[in-house]
C-alpha cells in the first residue's frame, strides 16, 4: 500500500497533487455556481405553433418569384 503513495516524497508529486486538488475543488466550485439548478422549461406552445403555422406576409417590396 505504500508504493501507491511513493510519488507524495518528491516535491514534484506534492506540487502536481496539490494542483489537481485545487483544480478539482475549482471544477466543483463552478458547477455548483453555475449549474446548480435546471433551467425551468417554459410551455409556450400556443405562441410557438402561432409562429410555425401562419402564413408567412408577403411585403410589396419582395414579391414571390
Amino acid at each position: 500500500m505504500a508504493a501507491h503513495f511513493a510519488f507524495l516524497k518528491s516535491p514534484l508529486g506534492k506540487e502536481i497533487t496539490l494542483i489537481l486538488l485545487l483544480k478539482l475543488v475549482l471544477i466543483i466550485g463552478i458547477k455548483c455556481l453555475w449549474f446548480s439548478t435546471p433551467a425551468a422549461a417554459v410551455s409556450d406552445s400556443a405562441v410557438v405553433s402561432q409562429h410555425l403555422l401562419a402564413t408567412p406576409s408577403v411585403t410589396p417590396e419582395n414579391p414571390p418569384k
